[in-house]
């Protein structure tokens, strides 16, 4: 159940935020989100008295998850998203399996199964369809640039995902969500108001539902869920979880923003997903994983 809501909630956010940059700029849309998670948690966790400092050994997760999954993904997600389709750039940043086995091989010496070569092939296929001449415009810089934006957020948040399956954790993703989100809206913050002071935001019903949804839903509920699930079930059950999220964003943005899905689209995104299917959902004989956390069970 809580694969499933993850799946909904992020793969439709792509389109709210592609909706959202139409009421704010970017650096400030992305410091109220993280701002409107971080009160949303601090209502939720302060009566229960569950806000403490966490332990020092938690710091570096903290640091990881916060400056290279937040502030950054953030920061990408909303700079690409006004040049890039929602449906393609979802795909894209969903590639993170593929790069958890490579990384994997380069940084730790665990050579890749033969499903996940194939897995891994079958991606890069994928996504050379995807940034080939005849889908996107090479003569627009920001295109360009968005896509190997999008490309490159794959590649951090799979060093977070094996920091947090490595990560002995003293504290759980709940107890410190707060303390992640704190510190990736300090240079979010910082750069909305050395970069847009002063910029204009349409505040309506529509902003306040956009924001509604990123922040409480996208960001402070939909973060630590992602954790949970990383480092609490085995391979199988989250790669399932974490490949419906850009189907629902494929589906969401053709049917919500009307973006038009051409045989090189439907072929990129067909291979980028077979070879995420082949990589994660094969089973293993790896070390087992950690009992769900009480958090999660509850």
């Amino acid at each position: 159940m809580l694969l499933a809501l993850l799946s909904l909630v992020w793969g439709v956010h792509w389109v709210v935020v592609k909706e959202g940059l139409h009421y704010f700029p970017p650096l400030t849309y992305a410091a109220l989100r993280i701002g409107t998670g971080l009160l949303t948690l601090l209502v939720i966790l302060g009566p229960s008295r569950n806000l403490r400092r966490p332990p020092r050994a938690d710091f570096p997760i903290i640091a990881s998850v916060a400056i290279l999954q937040i502030a950054a993904g953030i920061l990408i997600m909303n700079f690409a998203l006004q040049v890039v389709p929602a449906g393609r750039s979802s795909v894209l940043v969903y590639t993170m399996p593929l790069w958890v086995a490579v990384l994997l091989w380069l940084g730790f010496r665990v050579p890749p199964r033969r499903a996940e070569v194939l897995g891994l092939a079958l991606g890069v296929i994928g996504i050379v369809i995807l940034v080939n001449p005849s889908v996107i415009d090479w003569g627009r810089p920001a295109e360009v640039g968005g896509t190997v934006a999008l490309v490159i957020d794959a590649m951090l948040w799979g060093v977070v995902t094996i920091h947090i399956r490595r990560h002995t954790w003293r504290s759980t993703p709940l107890d410190l969500q707060p303390w992640m989100l704190l510190t990736a809206l300090v240079p979010v913050l910082v750069a909305a108001l050395l970069f847009e002071p002063g910029a204009p935001i349409h505040w309506d019903v529509g902003a306040v539902l956009v924001l509604l949804y990123s922040g409480p839903l996208a960001t402070a509920f939909a973060y630590w869920a992602s954790q949970s699930i990383t480092r609490s079930l085995g391979p199988i059950s989250s790669a399932m979880g974490f490949l419906a999220t850009p189907i629902v964003g494929l589906v969401a943005g053709a049917l919500i923003l009307g973006e038009k899905l051409e045989l090189a689209d439907l072929a990129g995104f067909g291979l980028v997903i077979l070879g995420i299917a082949a990589a994660t959902l094969v089973p293993t004989r790896r070390k087992a994983p950690e009992p769900v956390e009480a958090a999660v069970a509850a």
